[in-house]
């Protein structure tokens, strides 16, 4: 039976600080929104707060961050952010995510694959299943 993942959406409005010289999100600035995002969706979904991430038993890892650039994204304004799991793999989470403007229009979308790395050998592991079932719905049976 297929699982429901959990949606992560937050908002962001576009600072002076996220500008590049030509009024438009600078390239690297997405990654910090779009990292800064499943944080913030971590937190307000998960209950995994920084305190929280920093006793668990393994650590995460952003290990790649692809991200495509649709539309420019322009001072003043405020965009929502959407990312989802697509799926575990191994010790990396896939996860999408989509950033949207006031009228619902695609920005940006991005990949980011998250690793689960062991605290006490520093080598990659596969997601705990107790870890994982928090990104999804909780199926009814």
């Amino acid at each position: 039976m297929p699982q429901t993942p959990i949606v992560f959406t937050t908002t962001h409005r576009v600072q002076f600080s996220d500008l590049d010289p030509y009024n438009h999100v600078g390239t690297g600035r997405f990654a910090t929104i779009f990292v800064d995002h499943r944080m913030q969706g971590l937190s307000q979904r998960i209950g995994w707060d920084a305190a929280t991430i920093a006793a668990l038993p393994f650590a995460v890892w952003v290990r790649r961050l692809e991200i495509d650039f649709i539309r420019p994204v322009l001072a003043d304004r405020e965009v929502t952010i959407t990312s989802f799991v697509r799926e575990f793999r191994g010790p990396d989470a896939y996860i999408e995510c989509t950033m949207a403007d006031e009228a619902g229009k695609t920005l940006s979308r991005a990949l980011m694959v998250v690793a689960c790395v062991d605290k006490a050998t520093s080598r990659g592991i596969d997601w705990p299943v107790d870890a994982a079932a928090l990104f999804y719905e909780a199926s009814e049976s």
